[in-house]
């Protein structure tokens, strides 16, 4: 199913789509990115996006060009090509002659932030959206700021970055990112908890063409921001189209991220609170992407799930492993959340029923890996007995099963 603008009201009217302002220059003859994100914009499939991009630095012209290398950049960020970004940002970090160290620095800053390097990316941005040089270029700063911000939760300082560069001047003077500022503003607002305006910005940023934005990130989450932004608001005919469009979309592109992100918008959008095998596998793709974000809020999101449902060492563990990546990525807030779920549902240590002996030589050996049968076997027991006294070391312990008993320390024999 596709989004139906007529759906979200009559579509703005834009600038012709080869005007893009001062922001960056116009295309010199023969750009090789303006094909690349020609394909991008009408999704044609990754390893051709791929591709394109990569002839941007073959390219004379494209290389003295910033435009051309930002959106080479860019574009390669959004299929996931890391190692070539690293590769190319280098030589241009090296390059006695290169002439615009701050365009390189924000490129590096969003290399830095796709990586999963928050920190990093926080600092360089914070120092451009203030100092960029040419101004304009602080102008695109600001946004992409806010955008890593709103990834570690800082909303006191995203809403101060959104004051001090007044995006509604952003909007009215920079057409080419109106699209960007929108759907950055429309998160922030999101997770501030300020459903109504992140509704009416990402719906607006829904129908604004993304034209020079189409491979920022934001861009390519935008409809799933919309759909959980339409979700909290009760736009529920909205919220569902606009998930199915982003799992659509992320079905077609295929990278891992991707798809786990329009996993976690639909599950989300259900307003379940059961543990999900959707979460489940979106979990297991980013681990793939190597997300440090992603890995955060989807593991948070299983592990308060699985502590609902009662499953206190599944939501757990769940939650420890959303910690680490939340400590990784410097999110202070995530981070205090998951330590207060752990310490809610931690109980102070109680004594267990004992094991008799029996009990602890057969859990012994049901730990170490053998079945029911060689356990029987190995004692001279009935299969019947064996599996009497394995319930009873399971209802001692509180553990579920041989999986769990595996985790389980054992008391030590007595002498």
């Amino acid at each position: 199913m596709k989004l139906d603008e007529r759906a979200f009201g009559e579509t703005r009217v834009v600038p012709d789509p080869e005007f893009i302002g001062p922001l960056w220059p116009a295309s010199h003859v023969g750009c090789k990115a303006s094909p690349a994100l020609a394909l991008l914009s009408m999704g044609a499939d990754r390893l051709s996006v791929t591709a394109q991009a990569e002839l941007v630095f073959t390219d004379p012209a494209c290389l003295r060009d910033p435009r051309c290398l930002w959106h080479g950049m860019m574009i390669l960020l959004r299929t996931g090509a890391l190692e070539s970004v690293d590769a190319h940002l280098w030589k241009l970090e090296h390059d006695r002659h290169g002439g615009f160290p701050d365009h390189v620095a924000l490129m590096r800053a969003e290399h830095a932030k796709h990586a999963g390097d928050l920190v990093g990316s926080l600092d360089t941005l914070a120092r451009l959206a203030d100092t960029a040089s040419p101004a304009c270029l602080s102008d695109l700063a600001a946004p992409l700021y806010v955008e890593a911000l709103v990834a570690v939760n800082e909303v006191k300082l995203g809403d101060r970055v959104l004051r001090e560069h007044d995006f509604d001047r952003l909007l009215r003077q920079w057409e080419p990112i109106r699209s960007l500022v929108l759907v950055v503003r429309g998160g922030l607002h999101l997770i501030a908890g300020r459903v109504d305006k992140a509704f009416e910005d990402l719906l607006e940023s829904s129908r604004v063409p993304a034209r020079e934005a189409v491979a920022s990130s934001p861009i390519a989450r935008r409809d799933g921001l919309l759909a959980l932004a339409a979700a909290a608001a009760g736009q529920s005919d909205v919220a569902t189209a606009a998930a199915t469009q982003a799992y659509e979309a992320a079905m077609a592109w295929r990278s891992y991220a991707d798809v786990a992100w329009g996993l976690y918008v639909l599950e989300t959008i259900e307003d379940s609170e059961r543990p999900s095998d959707r979460l489940r596998d979106a979990i297991d793709l980013m681990e793939l992407a190597r997300s440090p974000v992603g890995i955060a809020t989807l593991c948070h999101e299983q592990g308060k799930r699985f502590l609902a449902s009662g499953q206190l060492r599944e939501g757990k563990a769940q939650l420890r492993r959303a910690k680490e990546a939340a400590l990784r990525i410097g999110d202070a807030t995530l981070t205090e959340k998951i330590d207060k779920l752990l310490r809610e549902h931690t109980t102070r240590p109680t004594s267990r029923p004992s094991l008799t002996a029996q009990e602890l030589r057969i859990a012994e050996l049901a730990k170490d890996g053998y079945s029911n049968k060689q356990i029987a076997n190995r004692l001279v027991l009935t299969m019947r007995t064996v599996e009497f006294h394995l319930s009873n070391v399971y209802r001692k312990l509180g553990v579920s099963g041989r999986r769990a008993l595996a985790g389980e320390t054992l008391p030590p024999r007595r002498a």
